[in-house]
Order: C-alpha cells, then structure tokens, then sequence
C-alpha cells in the first residue's frame, strides 16, 4: 500500500522563504511553480476588510538556492488566463516559462500549473500543452475532496487547497486509508499573511509529519509522476 503526500504553491513570492522554513522544520517537501518574467517584481493584493497583503516576487537570483532540494515548476511566463489565448500563445507562455527557470535552476523544469481563477484551462490548453511542450503534469485548482492518484496528469485535481475546511478530514480519512492513497495539498504562501494563515498551516505540516512518521511518503509533483504516472489510477 502507497500512501502519498505532495504540495503545490505558486507564483513564487518572497513569503515562499518562510515557508521553505517551516517545510524544512517538519522534513516535508514541495513544488513551487514559478512565473519567470514576473521573477524580482513588487505588487500586492486586497484582501477582505481593507487588508493589503504583500505579493513580491522572488528575484531571479534567488531562485536556485532557494528552492534547493524542492521542486521548481512553471507557471506560464505572465499569469494570464490561458483560456484566453491562441495556441501559440499557450506555447510561448509554457514553454518560455521552463525553459527560463530550467536555465535558472540548472535542471530540466517538467511540471507546471495552470494560472488563475478556475476555469484556468480548457480542452485547448491542455491539447496544446500536450502536444508542443515536454510537460509532464499540470495541476489545476479544482478540488476533488478525494485521496485519488489522477487519471491525466495534464489534469492534475488537488484534494484540496491547504487552508480549505476539507483539510482536517482528508488527513484523518489519509490516516484511516487501508488502500493506496494521494493526499494532495496546495496553495499560496502569500495566502498566510491573512489572519491566522501561518499558524493554520503549521497545524496542517505538523499533521503532515506524523503521517509521515507512520509511513506515509511527501514527494514533489515530480516524484509522483515519474513513480506512478504508469500505474493504473487508483481510488
């Protein structure tokens, strides 16, 4: 029986280091998906009640020690709605993307997911994506609830994002599995820096630990391609 932990945040901003901190405190891993031509930009976001929350971008610079011993992915070049461009522009956006952080990180970038508010694919995008570029997988935001390895890893369905109500019981069901399982958790880092955030998601790797501790295994994206994109899909 595999039972299998695997993370996802995007966009690659600096609240991404104190995060990377907390991982290595609970000898957890990640895939962050990173927007290249965005890398060393300021910005931030509004929040509910007036809150402005910092959204900077980690430097280009930066990325290689950074991220060392997780996974970089990408993100598409700008963040745009894929849904709304051509297939060329689908392809020059994907493909600049890894081959810019490939280049950056000095290892081939195979993985990537999908920019945006759902929807943030189509039928169109992923064709294209499969067809014109070397990724592998692409991970969407549509929560499935589920603890299933996925059927098409150009659509990859996480269980849930990080900080969702459905976390607390798909760890406890992760917990209880007697069959191979896929507990997939996403997310953004910036995200914390909202009320309680940080503390809500060291709660969740605190629990994430111990379910390594009990033989659960936390892979990057990656890693869970290439051990069991081969296998049939299991439930």
């Amino acid at each position: 029986m595999q039972k299998i932990i695997t993370l996802s945040f995007d966009d690659g901003v600096t609240q991404d280091k104190k995060w990377i901190e907390l991982l290595k405190k609970y000898k957890l891993t990640c895939t962050f998906n990173l927007n290249s031509a965005l890398l060393g930009k300021s910005g931030e976001l509004a929040f509910p009640e007036g809150v402005r929350i910092p959204h900077n971008k980690v430097r280009a610079e930066e990325v290689a020690e950074l991220y060392r011993g997780f996974e970089v992915a990408a993100h598409t070049r700008t963040h745009p709605m894929l849904t709304h461009l051509s297939p060329a522009d689908i392809a020059e956006q994907v493909i600049g993307d890894y081959l810019k952080l490939s280049e950056l990180t000095g290892y081939p970038v195979r993985g990537m997911a999908y920019p945006g508010g759902a929807p943030n694919y189509d039928r169109l995008a992923v064709e294209v994506i499969g067809r014109t570029t070397n990724i592998r997988y692409a991970r969407t935001i549509d929560s499935t609830h589920q603890l299933n390895f996925p059927q098409n890893y150009l659509l990859w369905h996480p269980s849930a994002h990080i900080l969702s109500d459905a976390t607390e019981g798909l760890i406890e069901r992760f917990s209880k599995a007697e069959q191979d399982s896929l507990l997939y958790l996403w997310g953004h880092s910036y995200e914390f820096d909202w009320k309680d955030g940080w503390a809500r998601a060291e709660a969740v790797l605190s629990r994430l630990a111990e379910q390594v501790k009990a033989g659960a295994r936390c892979l990057t994206n990656m890693q869970v391609f290439e051990e069991f994109a081969n296998r049939e899909s299991t439930v």
